[in-house]
């Protein structure tokens, strides 16, 4: 893992390219800029583990370029989950619910992404509690596609499985 340098990023990829970015949705130039900036941009190779379970939960993720699969970790044994894509957060959850991190989010191929450590996120509350709201609530619309996403991939299953002898998905 190779720490780039916020500015550089901005310097190169330009500020209209962060404006894509879902979880910065709304935010104004300057608190992209703020957090492009003062996060840590961290750029992964193939297969680099971002973090693991049992990590400590001191920050989130914004995936600014390529994606991170996420592997649950359960009984002693990890499972795939899902990939987590451009402009897409990870450990949001884990830093919100005050618990470590429950499985491994490892790149699955080259991918850059910008960590909001804890103290960042707090700086902008006390910053701008504006600016802070519309990042809650964009973090707050991912869980619930995560949310959705999930619900998706049980009803898919439900349909697959017989229960008590009737067709699968007659219940």
């Amino acid at each position: 893992m190779r720490r780039l340098s916020g500015q550089c990023l901005l310097d190169e990829w330009g500020l209209p390219y962060f404006r894509d970015i879902s979880t910065f949705g709304a935010l104004d130039s300057a608190t992209i800029s703020h957090l492009i900036r003062s996060g840590q941009v961290l750029e992964l190779e193939p297969g680099e583990v971002l973090f693991e379970a049992g990590d400590g939960s001191d920050g989130f993720y914004v995936i600014l370029r390529g994606q991170i699969a996420f592997f649950k970790y359960h009984a002693g044994h990890y499972a795939f989950i899902r990939n987590y894509h451009f402009g897409e957060n990870i450990g949001f959850v884990g830093m919100i619910a005050l618990h470590h991190r429950i499985g491994r989010a490892q790149a699955d191929g080259e991918a850059v992404v910008v960590k909001v450590p804890l103290s960042l996120f707090n700086d902008l509350y006390d910053r701008d509690t504006q600016e802070f709201a519309l990042l809650l609530m964009n973090l707050a619309r991912d869980m619930a596609r995560g949310i959705r996403a999930v619900d998706n991939i049980i009803v898919e299953h439900s349909f697959a499985v017989s229960r008590d002898g009737l067709p699968p998905g007659v219940y």
